[in-house]
């Protein structure tokens, strides 16, 4: 089974400031970027009033809009990548994204009325750039989110976010890795046990 690590159970709300519903023209500055994804994510994601169908069915469709998913997925399978079939590949990229979905869609209804500001961008090499952002909690605390965006003539896509210096791509890879492993390094192994929580979660 694949466990949440604790870190993105914590991090319920945070990325209701990361989404968005449109795609940014190459030029926008990436902080800008981030600020409109932002703005975007709580228009379309957060309130009462969303069922979690629609909140999930939203999710998705924002998610595959700015979020390289398959690189996104690639990256967390790692080595194990190359020994799948090209099956296996193609319904893994399917089961990733349900994943990404069913973990994170309905965190958005938990919004608890963060505020973030963006803290700088690096240029990272290879048409790549980490937007740098705090999130303000309501008790006073605060959080770092680091973005990892490539920007190509479509405009932006996130290939990674990073809480506090936890890479999210990375705890996924670990996770994943885990399971694999205990499948006796078959990815068919994954594979099912994504198919399973996408069942549970209803996002299959």
């Amino acid at each position: 089974m694949i466990a949440r690590r604790t870190f993105l159970i914590g991090a319920t709300g945070l990325l209701a400031v990361g989404l968005a519903g449109r795609s940014a023209a190459a030029n926008i500055d990436p902080a800008e970027f981030i600020r409109n994804l932002g703005d975007e994510a709580l228009a379309q994601l957060v309130g009462s009033d969303i069922t979690k169908a629609e909140r999930a069915e939203r999710f998705r469709k924002l998610l595959v809009a700015n979020f390289d998913v398959p690189a996104i997925g690639k990256t967390v399978l790692g080595r194990y990548w190359r020994t799948a079939t090209p099956e296996e590949q193609q319904e893994y990229l399917t089961l990733f994204e349900d994943f990404l979905v069913g973990n994170y869609a309905q965190r958005f209804g938990q919004y608890a009325g963060e505020k973030f500001s963006t803290a700088g961008v690096r240029d990272v090499g290879d048409n790549m750039v980490t937007v740098m952002t705090l999130i303000a909690r309501p008790n006073g605390q605060t959080a770092r989110l680091d973005w990892l965006m490539r920007s190509d003539d479509d405009g932006y896509k996130i290939l990674d976010l990073k809480i506090e210096g936890i890479s999210m791509s990375e705890t996924h890879r670990s996770e994943f890795a885990s399971v694999i492993q205990n499948s006796g390094g078959k990815v068919a192994g994954l594979i099912d046990a994504l198919r399973k929580k996408a069942a549970q979660m209803g996002t299959g």
